[in-house]
């Protein structure tokens, strides 16, 4: 689950992203986006519009390291999501590395959320 003050916004970036696609349920909140591809599932998920006030957003975004979670997806082309993450409002780190076999890379989502996506290979 990816918390979202422009829940839209985020979840075309995600949805581009990582190649998922709306996967809607039965009882979900209208103001929420489940996306997913396969067994693989992410809930955009609307912030408290009192908590939302309090946030600023910045284009681009300002990159919120002190967080105490950086979620890793796996996507099928690294050098393609990183194209999408460019064109969707996104910044893509100079942080790369390989570890296991798979490419890694951070980037920074459009609300400023850091994540880590992962391929084998570019």
């Amino acid at each position: 689950m990816i918390f979202a003050v422009n829940v839209k916004a985020v979840a075309k970036f995600y949805g581009a992203v990582l190649g998922y696609s709306p996967t809607p349920k039965p009882g979900d909140s209208k103001s929420d986006v489940r996306l997913g591809k396969g067994n693989e599932e992410l809930l955009i998920h609307s912030i408290p519009s009192r908590i939302a006030k309090t946030i600023e957003l910045a284009s681009p975004p300002v990159a919120r390291e002190e967080s105490a979670m950086k979620p890793v997806f796996d996507v099928e082309s690294l050098s393609k999501a990183l194209e999408q993450v460019s064109l969707l409002g996104g910044i893509a780190t100079n942080r790369s590395f390989t570890l296991d076999g798979l490419t890694r890379h951070d980037i920074v989502d459009p609300e400023g959320n850091v994540v880590q996506l992962r391929a084998p290979g570019l």
